[in-house]
């Protein structure tokens, strides 16, 4: 049985499961942060009194304290219309039971009905309604810009997919039972969006940077020779107000992947295989102002920039995939033991690839091996997420082993930010159950905001591919067994880049120690497993990460990957809850207080979703 606790008391049991202490701990010795030393908030802080918290030197009362190049990037962009713009509420444009003919009884497959509306409204979008009702469903579902599927609510429209990905599209010649290698373990959504074109296309290519910049600046110098925009100034090319981005290239060497790993340690060895020669890193801004050859940003770098990474500048329009819309429904699959790690069928729910502006929201997955990711998209909300099970899928014989290994989760992935995901913002989730990645970002992901969520036992998941300046913050991770096993193939480490920012995270559903609940339960199988050694705690620091910035979380700064880094920054103190204890809703109220906004906030991103045309 789960039990609620006082702060203090969460703290004296948290420094069992995190093997901290209580005192407050600051470790220093950040390189690129050298200069920088929050200093003590100096003045009275009123908002942070009423709540009981204490102001933090690296924010202060309402971000005054707030340095564009210390360790807190500024997340507040994050989400679709990069937070400026609420998401659309259209009319609904299609009845699937009124104008196709679904049943929605769970009896009749209907199919053929709702791939009927979607293909009925690919090219203008539109809403398809989907009145009260469950609606069986046998095919996978493929979503174009502007298309919505919009339920009655998650408690009375329900869509049940009683097919896999490998009931639909089969194994393939590759896996083979317990050998852990099931196509549909990372790839492949019952619900997806078009997988035609890639995010960003070549006549989107504007010109190149000249110089290079730091974390923290705003100024880039342009070069455009042997460009589209060759002979012309910046100021012909980018006009105030109008959106731009940053892009830059890994490198065989992997210099980028050093350079967001504090410059300390090595890569691994897939890293360059896997994403060198590519494009990885996305900052996306307004324009500021521009001269003969620079411009000035809106959004402060949040990286170094050096030509080494090829940097680019790119125009921010003609996205192939905005404006895509789930909400208000449930997603179910038929109730089946999960079959264990890297085996599954391909019960998975949701997949956006290349998305933009799109959203998901107010809806329920249950029985999921998969329930929602995200690959190379960005300005994305997925909020108000509720990932269950009908009743635990663990404790079945893992598929294929001879060894009786028991399959101890609930299922693979909650909600996953894949290869190059940017500026999303994931809020309000509940995740019940266990699974091997409740909450994850890999692959070079950045700007990311996981906020105002909890669940039985999350684990917030850097997964390999250095992903960076990531925000987790006010997050109640439950039981608190499993908040930092990041994880992946360890040539793809470091698992975390730097400055992923860990605030106001806690766990209120400690068991007592001895008692038989289901969290210790599973806890007792994981380090039966493991033999009795805790993997997480003596991993080096180079596999686990650089570089972090963890405040109101409870860790061990003595723990082997801590020592090693030398550059982690832990604030923790048990009688001083951090003020504000969201710090993306703070940033978010201060934006136009630390920044300079370009033209306002009525200014529309250039690619804010159309109107669907009338029916």
């Amino acid at each position: 049985m789960a039990i609620m606790a006082s702060r203090a008391q969460v703290g004296v049991q948290l420094c069992f499961m995190f093997l901290c202490t209580l005192s407050l701990s600051v470790s220093a010795g950040f390189t690129k942060w050298s200069s920088y030393v929050p200093a003590p908030v100096g003045r009275p802080c009123p908002a942070a009194a009423r709540e009981g918290r204490a102001p933090n030197g690296m924010w202060g009362c309402d971000g005054e304290a707030w340095v564009p190049a210390g360790p807190l990037s500024d997340w507040s962009f994050a989400g679709f219309g990069a937070g400026m713009q609420s998401i659309p509420s259209y009319p609904a444009k299609l009845d699937v039971k009124a104008n196709y003919g679904a049943k929605g009884d769970g009896n009749t497959d209907d199919t053929r009905a709702i791939q009927a509306a979607l293909a009925a409204t690919k090219q203008s979008g539109g809403v398809l309604y989907f009145p009260p009702g469950t609606y069986k469903l046998s095919a996978q579902l493929t979503l174009d810009s502007n298309q919505v599927l919009r339920g009655a609510g998650r408690d009375r429209t329900k869509l049940f997919f009683t097919k896999s990905m490998v009931d639909l599209f089969g194994w393939g010649n590759k896996y083979k039972p317990g050998k852990s290698n099931s196509p549909y373990t990372w790839l492949g959504g019952l619900i997806q969006t078009q997988r035609t074109h890639k995010l960003w296309d070549s006549d989107m290519y504007l010109g190149k940077v000249a110089k290079p910049a730091a974390r923290g600046d705003k100024k880039l110098f342009t070069d455009f020779s042997g460009t589209p925009n060759a002979g012309k100034r910046a100021d012909q090319v980018f006009k105030a107000g109008e959106w731009m981005a940053l892009r830059m290239y890994e490198n065989m060497n992997t210099d980028l992947a050093k350079s967001l790993m504090n410059n300390k340690g090595v890569v691994g060895s897939k890293v360059a295989p896997m994403f060198g020669n590519r494009m990885v890193f996305t900052h996306s801004s307004r324009v500021l102002a521009a001269g003969a050859d620079w411009l000035e940003l809106e959004r402060p770098l949040h990286v170094d920039v050096q030509m080494g990474f090829k940097p680019l500048l790119y125009k921010s329009a003609n996205f192939k995939v905005t404006g895509v819309g789930i909400e208000d429904l449930a997603i179910e699959f038929p109730w089946t033991p999960y079959m264990g790690h890297h085996e599954e069928k391909g019960f998975n729910a949701i997949e956006y690839e290349a998305a933009v502006n799109s959203w998901i929201r107010r809806i329920r997955i249950t029985n999921a091996d998969a329930a929602i990711k995200l690959y190379s998209s960005s300005f994305n909300t997925v909020s108000d997420i509720q990932i269950t099970q009908s009743r635990p899928r663990s404790g079945q014989k893992w598929v294929g082993r001879s060894d009786g290994l028991i399959a101890d989760k609930d299922g693979h992935m909650g909600i996953a930010l894949h290869w190059a995901c940017f500026d999303n913002l994931v809020e309000k989730f509940n995740i019940t159950g266990s699974m091997y990645h409740e909450l994850l970002v890999a692959g070079y992901s950045a700007h990311n905001v996981f906020s105002s969520g909890f669940g039985t036992d999350l684990t917030l998941d850097h997964h390999g591919g250095v992903p960076h300046n990531n925000l987790w913050t006010n997050i109640d991770l439950g039981a608190g067994y499993s908040a930092m096993d990041f994880s992946g193939d360890p040539q793809h480490f470091p698992f975390a880049g730097s400055n992923n920012v860990f605030w106001n995270v806690y766990a209120s559903r400690i068991p007592v120690p001895g008692r038989p609940d289901s969290s210790v339960q599973r806890y007792q199988r994981r380090a039966q497993r493991i033999k009795g050694v805790d993997w997480v705690y003596n991993r080096p620091a180079y596999l686990q990460g650089y570089a972090q910035v963890v405040v109101d979380m409870p860790v061990d700064t003595n723990s082997r990957y801590v020592k090693e880094a030398g550059d982690w920054f832990v604030w923790y103190d048990s009688n001083k809850p951090v003020y504000p204890t969201d710090l993306y809703q703070a940033q978010r109220a201060t934006q136009s207080k630390r920044l300079k906004l370009a033209g306002g906030e009525k200014i529309r991103p250039s690619w804010y979703p159309r109107k669907p045309t009338p029916a």
